[in-house]
Order: structure tokens, then sequence, then C-alpha cells
């Protein structure tokens, strides 16, 4: 019965190894390229739910790893024209649905649901289209667009009212 056991235990063992190698070499590309598009997908995830930007003195170091020219600057110009109202209007920014729609190696295209919620509880709800460049320090977005649907867009709708 011991011996039965062990003879079980090496089996398993030799089957798990030599499945895990013929699995390994056959989807290895596929991998890296997994791992590629998460990389992608949560830069822009990071980029857009960064909250940071309103408190921090160094924020432009910090948008630097996610934005390169010329989003950064249309970004750090905002965050600085922001800064210097003298406001409590604050939101949230969440993400749904994204996914790369190209990607070449160099050149990547991700669209994303956009939801914002500001502190009265009101969201607003878009498409945002991103393209990314691939630089020595990473993936960088360097321009991006926004579709806000307007339908159950009461933001969108009060100030298109005036």
């Amino acid at each position: 019965m011991f011996i039965k056991t062990i003879i079980s235990l090496i089996l398993s063992i030799f089957l798990i190894l030599y499945c895990s190698n013929v699995h390994g070499a056959i989807n290895q590309h596929t991998i890296s390229m997994s791992v590629e598009q998460a990389s992608i997908v949560q830069l822009i995830e990071q980029a857009l739910t960064y909250e940071w930007w309103s408190e921090e003195k160094d924020y432009q170091v910090d948008l630097g790893k996610f934005y390169e020219s010329p989003a950064l600057e249309i970004v750090t110009d905002a965050i600085k024209q922001y800064r210097e109202t003298d406001t409590d209007w604050y939101s949230l920014t969440f993400i749904k649905n994204c996914h790369i729609v190209y990607n070449n190696g160099n050149i990547a295209i991700v669209e994303a649901s956009v939801i914002e919620t500001d502190v009265t509880k009101e969201t607003q709800t878009g498409k945002g289209v991103f393209t990314l460049h691939k630089t020595s320090e990473g993936w960088r977005i360097r321009e991006m667009h926004y579709d806000w649907y307007t339908h159950h867009n009461h933001l969108l709708q009060e100030v298109t009212a005036l």
C-alpha cells in the first residue's frame, strides 16, 4: 500500500511537470502578450483614477508616469487651472470595459467606458479613446478623447442648457 501511494505521487508529479512544460512552451507568446495587454489596461485605469493631483506637490512627476506630450500638457494645464480656482468641487472617476482595440507593439489604441461621480452623487458617463506610445520607460498616453453621453448625464445637460 505504501509503495502504491509513492508510485501514484511520483506519477502525479511527473505528469504535472510534463504538462506544465508543454503548456508553457505552447503558450509562452500568448502569456507575454497578455502581460503587455494587462500593463496597458492598468496604465489607463491608474491614469484616470489618479486623485493625488489635487493635493500632491509633485503631481507632475506622477503624471509623467502615465502621460507624454501632448496629453501631458493638456492634463497638467487643466490641473493648474483647477488648483487656481477656489472650489471644493470634486469627482471620482471609474473605468469599465477597458479593452485594447489596436496594438502594433509601439502604438496602442484603447477604448474604455468612463464614469464620473461628483460630490452630489450625480454621474456622467461616456467613452474614452486613448492613444498610447511605447517609450523606453513603458507605455504612455499620448492622446485622449472623450465622448460624453447626453442621455442620463445630468451634469452635461445642465452645462449645455446654459
